[in-house]
């Protein structure tokens, strides 16, 4: 919950004695006998002063005028952070006036509410505490400690609320003030993680707009590692370039983890692939789609003069196992395939394999020992719900209702959003279930407790016996919606929202939210949803989209297949890297890419509902910042 001011205050501790004899111990008075001559004279016992506890403080504060009194509070504060009391903190500086305060008494003052704000989630209150412009001023007067701590905080705030480039910023002035070779090394990783969320024009622009040297040098050095992601051979021949031009960058001779690996990777990557994929049978069409997706981005590399391996394709419909011992036998070095689930699952099942294997879908149940060099890559429900939980927690949000149709698919969905919600400290507030074609307006209606809220007013009526006007109101205890839903579903469910008096509360949706195609007319009935989806529904540049639609005559309803084909391919020579860097991303059709014990995972871009069009967001957006 965002932090509320108290109207108490906790300084009504009674006196116990002076103050200054529980806060200093004194070290005994020497004897009057001198010591024996044969004896070794003992060395004083060295002590330290006691740290008073926040009751002290409090007392003593109690005693005392202003600024002193207000120092001491802040003291008493930092004394229940420190121990874990978080809720006793805040009551204490909740009704400080900040602009009453001298300057080290405010930014002691900035630094426990920011802390208070960024621990329980509040990041748009703490982005705000950490940029005012007084705390601007006063950089140059702070102790390194104090600004290191400061400027880590904004650096974390910058980066949940999308603000890269502030993040990369802050993180380099820190680079300047810690000395620590750990800490100095994990300020580097944060840096590189900014970075890699910053798309590549961007980076691109920023490097030759940058005004420091270092930043420029680090945007420079980014768009090397998002650009020619394919192309490991161009992309080392950038580096290159890069090493010799900044000499004198902090990164030169600490290179991100990922890009140390290029060299290695373009001495194993795989010269002959085999592509398992259905032909025959109910996955023919699903089979052919990733086919095509795959060699869009082949033949788009070929045409670019970039190496290639040999692929050869063969059939999953029959004996996926026999399938891949004979791609074996014919020399390739990496099998991508199968899509069917049942086919993977055979597959996990193996007890080693002789060549890895990307599969294009996850098994019925995770291995119980990891199969080396089987990695999973798919477009996974469950995936997508996390995100949405994680964004939604981001932005603020804590009570969730949850809204969903009754099949296995979207079932397997809502477990993986409620599980990732309740780990950030999310609640649960209502699980409705709907059968296609249902009263979706009663739905709604059930699920906010609009019929309570007449009942009430018709007892209130009753009791008074006179005629009242009330509107009924929805229930007050959600503040997000999970909905999950098809396009045709979401057009009937999303107005009764509104009708019922829950207009404003955000709705966030998964992909299936979206048909892929714009329609205007209908989609202003999903006008204001957010939802996660892929970056190739939206990138009308990408020439491997291009190909698909030029030579094949695949329906749109294929066109997430087509992505997870190119994808594959975008994949086939990272898999070391990616394995042997856990933050290591590859920004596919599909979303950026990273791989988490073998299984590859994608973050989607978000895209909003307005005036009917399907419109991407920014990496987390305000709820002031809403338009329907």
């Amino acid at each position: 919950m965002p932090i509320r001011p108290f109207v108490r205050k906790l300084l009504n501790h009674t006196a116990t004695g002076l103050l200054a004899s529980a806060l200093v111990l004194t070290l005994s008075s020497c004897g009057s006998n001198p010591p024996q001559p044969e004896k070794r004279k003992a060395p004083p016992v060295k002590t330290q002063a006691k740290t008073p506890s926040a009751n002290q403080l409090l007392e003593l504060a109690r005693q005392s005028q202003s600024p002193e009194r207000e120092s001491l509070v802040l003291q008493a504060a930092q004394v229940y952070v420190d121990a874990g009391k978080f809720s006793r903190a805040r009551a204490l500086i909740s009704d400080m006036n900040p602009d009453d305060l001298p300057d080290q008494s405010y930014i002691k003052y900035t630094d426990l509410l920011s802390t208070l704000a960024l621990q329980e989630g509040s990041n748009f209150l703490a982005h705000g505490i950490l940029t005012k412009q007084r705390l601007e001023q006063q950089w140059q007067a702070m102790e390194p400690t104090t600004e290191i701590a400061l400027r880590e905080k904004r650096a974390q705030v910058f980066t949940l609320l999308g603000e890269a480039q502030h993040s990369v910023n802050e993180r380099i002035q820190l680079a300047a003030l810690i000395s620590n070779k750990q800490q100095r090394q994990q300020n580097q990783d944060a840096i590189w993680q900014n970075l890699m969320s910053i798309p590549f024009a961007e980076l691109q622009q920023l490097a030759q707009d940058e005004y420091g040297e270092a930043a420029r040098g680090w945007y420079s050095l980014a768009a090397i590692s998002k650009n020619n992601q394919i192309d490991l051979e161009q992309q080392r021949e950038q580096l290159q370039q890069w090493l010799n031009e900044w000499r004198q960058h902090p990164a030169r001779d600490n290179l991100p983890n990922d890009l140390r690996l290029l060299q290695s990777l373009i001495d194993q990557q795989p010269k002959q692939i085999a592509l398992l994929l259905p032909m025959q049978g109910k996955l023919a069409e699903a089979g052919e789609a990733v086919r095509d997706g795959f060699f869009a981005a082949y033949y788009y590399a070929l045409g670019n003069g970039r190496n290639a391996p040999e692929v050869r394709q063969y059939d999953s419909s029959g004996d996926a196992l026999a399938a891949y011992q004979q791609a074996v036998a014919e020399g390739a070095d990496l099998v991508i395939g199968p899509i069917d689930k049942e086919k993977v699952t055979e597959l996990s099942l193996m007890p080693s394999l002789e060549v890895p294997v990307l599969a294009l879908n996850y098994p019925d149940a995770q291995p119980a020992q990891p199969l080396k060099g089987f990695y999973q890559f798919g477009l996974a429900v469950e995936d997508e719900a996390r995100q949405v939980a994680r964004q939604a927690f981001v932005e603020g949000h804590r009570q969730a209702m949850v809204i969903i149709p009754s099949q296995e698919w979207s079932e397997r969905s809502a477990r993986a959003f409620a599980d990732e919600w309740e780990k950030l400290g999310g609640v649960i507030v209502n699980r409705t279930q709907f059968q296609p074609g249902v009263n979706y307006s009663g739905l709604v209606k059930d699920a906010m407790l609009i019929e309570q809220s007449q009942i009430r007013a018709r007892e209130l009526q009753e009791l008074l016996g006179v005629n009242l006007i009330a509107s009924p109101r929805s229930r007050s205890d959600v503040d997000m919606i999970f909905l999950i839903a098809d396009p045709a579903q979401a057009r009937q469910i999303k107005p009764t929202f509104a009708f019922h008096y829950a207009g404003k509360i955000p709705v966030y949706a998964t992909s299936q939210v979206y048909s892929g195609e714009p329609n205007v007319k209908a989609d202003r009935d999903l006008n204001g949803i957010r939802f996660n989806t892929m970056p190739w529904l939206f990138d009308s540049t990408s020439p491997e989209k291009q190909a698909v639609a030029q030579y094949t005559k695949s329906a749109a309803v294929y066109g997430r297949l087509h992505a997870l084909g190119a994808d594959a391919f975008r994949l086939y020579a990272r898999l070391p890297q990616l394995e042997q860097v856990p933050q290591m991303r590859i920004f596919g059709a599909t979303g950026a890419l990273r791989m988490n014990a073998g299984r590859i995972e994608r973050e989607q871009i978000w895209v909003r509902f307005r005036n009917g069009e399907a419109q991407p967001l920014p990496m987390v957006i305000n709820e002031s910042e809403l338009q329907y």
